[in-house]
């Protein structure tokens, strides 16, 4: 994920450290990573659990969501009181993210209190409880997180919906309705059945090796592998949500890449080649679809859009438009689309996705970020050299190619605000 907003997630879980990266799987199937820090002195670990939405069932929608914001409740091994003071004591932080895939849970300590924090953390992350009382707690702050959600991301988990329908497809988001019924039992049916050393992996930034893996052998979590996940399905279809916003979003995408496939590399070319957002601050930017955007539609804002998940992607556009533009907006930005792209478009979304995939080895938060997907759900790291040769090894010729399979593949499409005028997906 390096990035943190969505619009901005497209070949994120592929980046890769710059500095060598050390990759080892235990005897009890649990992956262990690291890479150096680019600040000495400071020290990152993350679990990293494939506990994501996309394994929720109907009996627990809602419980990823609810797990991230559980974090640092009492525990068998420590309260909740005692968790935070000693944390806070050390100067040591701890945080929870999640999204379709994956729940990470994160510690940032100085390097000569890591030791002391870790044990903290283990009692933290280990043999969770969820007792009733403070659970209760946590509802009014999950449903605050729900009333302030952004259109961007609504619409763009709407998309997942119209495209996987389940699995991939399961909102990262909590239902207020549904949060009653994630009870204690129901929490820990859901933690034993995804905490599982097989599942798993502990990443570090800063950190030897050794330590990890001695820090990963403690955590005392089952060894068997359980039932695989069944692989999302790509459907098509279309989802659409009224509200009263002053802007439709659409988001109109075909089937991509898996990150563990080649042409994962491809879309991430083509979506800079399409136009993946502006490079210069407040730009409208020189890209196919940005000239549509500032040549007709004042108010509009399109880009192109990928996701890479395991097992499956999903690559288009995101348009945000006033609603009397947006029927125009789309066939717009869909003929742009039909226009193609040129080599010179090509060689200029290689070498941005190469610059992005670089900045973000620059930050220890991306490394750990980018380092715990890759642990998870691609069995290891990599160094930034074999991302920039990918990238470089791309041709416009596969890049036209991925164009033409979207045009010519099957939608999904996601409509949410004022959408009266956003057309149907059958008439496209």
């Amino acid at each position: 994920m390096a990035s943190k907003f969505p619009l901005v997630r497209t070949l994120a879980k592929r980046t890769y450290a710059v500095a060598a990266v050390e990759n080892q799987v235990l005897s009890n199937n649990l992956t262990v990573a690291s890479a150096p820090s680019n600040l000495k002195g400071l020290c990152k670990v993350a679990l990293v659990v494939r506990a994501g939405s996309r394994y929720e069932t109907m009996d627990n929608y809602g419980a990823s969501h609810l797990l991230r914001a559980s974090l640092g409740l009492t525990t068998a091994d420590a309260s909740s009181f005692s968790i935070i003071k000693n944390l806070g004591k050390l100067g040591a932080t701890m945080s929870a993210t999640s999204d379709r895939e994956t729940l990470v849970y994160t510690l940032n300590a100085t390097c000569d209190q890591l030791d002391d924090a870790l044990k903290y953390f283990k009692a933290a992350v280990a043999k969770q409880e969820f007792r009733p009382w403070e659970l209760s707690e946590v509802y009014p702050r999950l449903k605050y997180e729900l009333a302030i959600r952004p259109p961007t991301s609504l619409v763009l988990d709407l998309v997942h919906k119209a495209a996987y329908r389940t699995g991939l497809g399961n909102s990262i988001y909590a239902k207020e309705y549904q949060l009653k019924k994630l009870c204690p039992e129901t929490l820990k049916h859901y933690v034993n059945s995804r905490f599982q050393t097989s599942k798993m992996a502990v990443v570090g930034v800063g950190v030897d090796q050794s330590t990890l893996t001695s820090f990963a052998e403690s955590l005392g979590f089952q060894t068997q592998g359980g039932s695989s996940s069944t692989p999302s399905t790509y459907h098509g279809g279309e989802v659409r949500e009224d509200a009263n916003t002053p802007l439709a979003y659409v988001v109109l995408v075909g089937e991509g890449a898996a990150l563990n496939k080649k042409e994962v590399f491809t879309y991430g070319v083509l979506r800079y080649a399409l136009g993946g957002g502006c490079s210069i601050k407040r730009g409208v930017g020189s890209n196919p679809l940005s000239k549509v955007v500032s040549k007709s539609f004042d108010a509009t804002h399109a880009q192109a859009v990928n996701f890479s998940h395991s097992d499956s992607g999903l690559f288009g556009l995101f348009l945000a438009t006033t609603p009397e533009n947006t029927k125009e907006a789309v066939t717009g930005a869909m003929k742009a689309l039909k226009d193609g792209v040129t080599e010179a478009d090509v060689n200029r979304a290689k070498s941005q996705l190469k610059a992005q995939a670089l900045y973000e080895s620059e930050s220890d938060d991306g490394v750990l970020t980018d380092l715990a997907n890759q642990a998870v759900l691609l069995g290891g790291g990599k160094n930034a050299s074999s991302l920039v040769s990918e990238i470089d090894s791309v041709t416009t010729s596969q890049v036209e190619e991925a164009l033409k399979k979207f045009l010519n593949g099957k939608k999904s499409l996601a409509a949410y605000g004022n959408i009266a005028n956003v057309p149907y997906l059958d008439e496209f």
